[in-house]
């Protein structure tokens, strides 16, 4: 039952990271349409998460203690990898190809979308605290 919050955090963090690569270009292009490239931005991720989100209800709503802890720590491990996935690359993204009058909108969107990024993989290690033996 751990796997699946770590299928949820991969579901998010993987388009999530997708569509930061995709906007962030038409950002670097044309860094003018920055909020209606932000608007389309947030409409796709919020269609993105509507998986992950269905799949934390599923987990938490049939989340049972397990016996051995240490059967936790391989879907932990591999949450917290993904957000750091998702976060180096953003961050390595926001460097790379930057011109200068685009730099301060491609900052702006990279801060934007970390927290984004990092959403459900934390909602995921909530979900697997919660499967922890009391």
């Amino acid at each position: 039952m751990a796997y699946v919050f770590v299928a949820a955090a991969l579901l998010a963090v993987i388009p999530i990271v997708v569509l930061f690569k995709i906007n962030l270009e038409k950002i670097r292009e044309n860094p003018e349409r920055f909020k209606k490239i932000q608007t389309h931005f947030f409409i796709r991720v919020a269609i993105a998460e509507v998986i992950p989100i269905l799949l934390i209800v599923f987990g938490l709503a049939n989340a049972a203690p397990v016996i051995i802890p240490e059967d936790l720590y391989i879907p932990g491990l591999i949450i917290v990898l993904l957000m750091g996935f998702g976060v180096l690359f953003m961050n390595l993204q926001k460097n790379v190809d930057v011109e200068v009058e685009s730099k301060k909108a491609v900052r702006k969107f990279a801060m934007i979308a970390i927290p984004l990024v990092m959403f459900i993989p934390i909602a995921s290690l909530v979900g697997l605290v919660s499967m922890m033996p009391s």
